[in-house]
């Protein structure tokens, strides 16, 4: 009885510290398909913890709200997703590929607090993190050399 008492904490301890680690992306994280405006970001909302394999555009088809910092390349390709963003904190977005990553807030850019790679998860090559308010939220990715992308958002 001991035995199993022991097992179903430490069964329970290591799904609570499991949930605190961000989702890796996996082939069956949810389809999303990235705006190329912003009237068109609702359908393009990302959800915290939830990797989403996202379909990108033509960098020339997206309007940006602001001009990506990064200058766009010939035969890259970009979108707009939306975030949702509850309590203010740090969050970190994760990144398959190489992407140029700006956040944005009320039509603002926001800055980044940190860049990195999460050594845990082999399929996310770039991590960045921002310290963000309630609200809602628009991630610009331009400059991917694919049409695809996987990408989580986590708080920090």
């Amino acid at each position: 009885m001991r035995r199993l008492a022991a097992c179903l904490c430490l069964s329970l301890l290591m799904t609570g510290a499991a949930l605190a680690q961000p989702a890796c992306p996996t082939a069956t994280g949810v389809e999303l398909k990235a705006a190329t405006a912003s009237p068109e970001l609702e359908p393009a909302r990302l959800t915290l913890d939830k990797p989403a394999t996202v379909t990108l555009h033509p960098a020339n088809d997206v309007r940006f709200l602001i001009a990506p910092e990064k200058a766009r390349s010939e035969g890259s390709f970009g979108g707009l997703l939306s975030l949702d963003v509850h309590e203010a904190g740090t969050y970190q977005v994760g990144l398959s590929q190489g992407a140029w990553l700006d956040m944005l807030q009320d039509g603002a850019a926001v800055a980044s607090s940190g860049h990195g790679h999460d050594a845990q998860c082999a399929s996310l090559r770039k991590m960045v993190a921002f310290s963000l308010k309630p609200g809602r939220h628009v991630i610009q990715l331009s400059g991917n050399k694919e049409d695809t992308i996987q990408v989580v958002v986590s708080r920090k």
